[in-house]
Parts: C-alpha cells; structure tokens; sequence
C-alpha cells in the first residue's frame, strides 16, 4: 500500500470524530436531559460492610446555560449477611432535587458544581427458621459536589461526578421496638449516560448567512 493512502484512513476517522465533537450541541437553554448512572459509595451499614454498588436516574431541565435543575433517583444494595441461619439484607433509596451551575461554558466540557437534597428511605428484612420480618426508616439528605458534562455529539454526553451526601433518619418504633434516629456522612462517585433534545440552540454563522 502506498504510504500516503495508508495512513488516509487512520487520519479521516480521527477528522470525523474531532468535527463531531466540536459540532456537538452544548447545554441548549429550555432543553430537557435524561440520565441514568451507576456508581459506587462509602455508606456503612450496620454490619460493617462498606462500598455499596449505587444506581440513578435523572430527568432535568437546562433553565439557562449555566443552571439546570433535576429530579433525582438513587438506589444503593447495601448488601446482605448470614449469620447462625439468619439472613439479612438491606437498601437505600434517595429521592430529591438538585441544580447544577456550569463554572464554564465550553463546547464539549462543561464543569458544574452542584446541590441538592430530599427524602431517603432505608429498608431492611431477615429470615430465620421460617420466620421473617421487615422494618424501614425514612429521614432526609442533603448533597454537595461537582463534575462534568462532556457532550459527544448529536445530543448524547457522559457525566462523571462525585457528591458528599449527608443523610438523617428519624426515630421510629417497629412492632414495639424502638429504633433511634441518627446521621451518617458517605462519599459517592457515580458515571452517568445522558441524552438532551429540545431546547432553543445558536445556529452556527455558516447558516444564518
């Protein structure tokens, strides 16, 4: 092959993705993004197991470019333990509201600092000996954090984000037993998969000329 013609391939593509990347639509005012997003977090349970696979949606809205606010969904397995024929397991859910405020705006990158808070709910059962029983605790939390929304073009992008949640349980009382209130602060790294349409968009000076 002659060399020239070998490394036209190779140098097209990487062409190809470049321009689809610097076309890629950023944060489109008035548009609408949904995600889902996995990732891992430091909660600790009762038993004394750490690292709990965490997964989200979300559905958002872009105000501006530089704010958008979001309807949250997480659920964290906390996992399960067996111990003299007993089982147990547990989860938590989180249920809330958050904004996201750009630090800059760029074509491809955008950083954003974030804030939020809402409702939880902890859920846990065991079974022993044909017998079983189940209790929950809800409270609230409150998070803080940051990432980046890195657009790959025709509206889809990943998010890679960290948060530092803060969550508080009330006091409750199950089949007569009384279960105290506290709190617990946990680190959670997530990578999310989103997609936005809609919205109001620039066109491009080649178009409108």
């Amino acid at each position: 092959m002659h060399p020239t013609r070998r490394h036209t391939a190779p140098c097209f593509l990487l062409l190809s993705f470049v321009l689809n990347l610097a076309s890629a639509q950023v944060v489109a005012p008035k548009s609408v993004d949904l995600s889902g997003n996995g990732g891992i977090t430091d909660l600790k349970v009762d038993y004394g197991k750490e690292g709990h696979a965490s997964f989200g949606v979300s559905a958002g809205y872009n105000v501006v470019r530089f704010l958008a606010v979001s309807a949250d969904y997480n659920y964290i397995n906390l996992g399960s333990s067996s111990e003299y024929g007993a089982t147990a397991t547990q989860s938590l859910q989180e249920y809330g509201v958050s904004a996201r405020l750009a630090l800059i705006d760029t074509r491809i990158v955008v950083p954003y600092v974030l804030g939020g808070g809402g409702g939880v709910r902890d859920s846990a059962s065991a079974s022993a000996g044909g017998q079983s029983a189940s209790a929950t605790q809800s409270g609230g939390y409150v998070t803080v954090g940051g990432g980046a929304s890195i657009y790959v073009g025709h509206g889809f992008g990943v998010r890679p984000e960290f948060r530092y949640d803060r969550l508080q349980f009330a006091a409750t009382t199950v089949d007569g037993v009384a279960i105290p209130g506290g709190g617990q602060s946990a680190p959670r790294a997530t990578v999310a998969i989103f997609y936005q349409f809609g919205g109001t968009r620039k066109r491009p000076y080649s178009e409108s000329h």
